[in-house]
């Protein structure tokens, strides 16, 4: 009775810490997605310069929330969004407007799928 007692409680204490970490990647991973939405407007409307400061908020932000990120994350993932995100700054540079607008695109995805392998759901668990 007591090891299933044990057992229950580190239960709790991963699916709580699962919750935690999930519901901080949401964080982290909506503001990215708004930051790169700021970058890809700026690009549309051939704003480089401005566009130039936001996708440096972004690398600088995404610097900050690495620790995070690399800790459990998909390091393939954190890769290529480092990769995306130094092509999307040459794009922008170099005022290539379509070229730019796909790497924010890429790189929304990316935003986008950073926590859905961490949700406490069935299929992540077994």
């Amino acid at each position: 009775m007591k090891s299933f007692i044990v057992s229950i409680i580190i239960a709790a204490v991963v699916i709580a810490g699962s919750i935690m970490y999930t519901h901080r990647l949401e964080t982290i991973s909506d503001k990215l997605i708004a930051i790169n939405d700021a970058v890809t407007e700026r690009i549309e409307n051939e704003q480089y310069g401005e566009a130039d400061e936001k996708i440096q908020e972004l690398d600088e932000y995404l610097e900050e929330q690495r620790e995070i990120l690399a800790t459990t994350g998909n390091h393939q993932e954190l890769d290529n969004i480092q990769i995306y995100l130094a092509e999307l700054k040459r794009f922008s540079v170099g005022q290539m407007k379509t070229d730019a607008l796909s790497r924010c695109q890429v790189l929304d995805f990316l935003f986008r799928h950073l926590p859905q392998d961490y949700r406490v759901r069935i299929e992540n668990i077994l």
